[in-house]
């Protein structure tokens, strides 16, 4: 008797492991299947949940990793995606946090565009003339106000733009949806920096 009840202690136990796991491993199976999908739309490289190469023109990098420590980590996918020359690689464009705002009380500014409610949202470095009448433009602010609405981080740096949302995607269109807004800005930073090029020459 007691033999029969070990034994089906053990069997329950190993079904509260692998079932699980089975669930586990078919979502996973689901994602990287999901990923190679969009690897393939556009041409690019898929290696696991890591894709890179050149997406509609621009160089992009998407993969997940890990924040956070112990019981508090979490996995974010993260999108990187270059400007191309539309802005200098020294410039930069972050979120402005609370110790950006604090420093500003205290009297050390940061760049800005002197647009209020623009700088109130972004915290900017070597801004240019020529990148500041870009920021101006209202399609490229729009679709900056976007990407912090549809990205839990976000900023601009060393000519690529990084965004980053919780979880995996793990279907095409949520990669989609994901690198969607990302392309756009990039687009929009393309096409204001040659309309101001133009205008330059003329």
């Amino acid at each position: 008797m007691r033999d029969t009840a070990g034994l089906w202690f053990v069997l329950v136990s190993a079904l509260f492991i692998l079932v699980p796991l089975y669930f586990i491993w078919r979502v996973y199976k689901k994602q990287l299947a999901a990923w190679a999908e969009f690897a393939s739309r556009h041409a690019l490289h898929a290696q696991k949940l890591r894709i890179e190469g050149s997406y509609e023109g621009y160089q992009l990098t998407l993969e997940t990793q890990r924040r956070g420590g112990g019981k508090q980590s979490y996995t974010v996918t993260v999108l990187r995606l270059s400007v191309g020359d539309s802005l200098p690689p020294d410039f930069s464009l972050e979120r402005e946090g609370l110790g950006d705002k604090i420093l500003k009380v205290l009297g050390s500014k940061d760049a800005e565009l002197g647009d209020p409610e623009f700088d109130k949202r972004f915290s900017l470095a070597n801004l240019s003339e020529e990148t500041a009448a870009i920021l101006r433009r209202s399609a490229v602010q729009q679709l900056l106000y976007e990407m912090v609405d549809q990205y839990r981080a976000f900023h601009i740096r060393d000519g690529w733009i990084h965004a980053e949302r919780g979880g995996i995607p793990s279907t095409a269109d949520a990669l989609e949806d994901l690198t969607g807004p990302a392309l756009m800005l990039a687009h929009t930073l393309e096409e204001s920096s040659r309309r101001l090029k133009n205008q330059t020459r003329s």
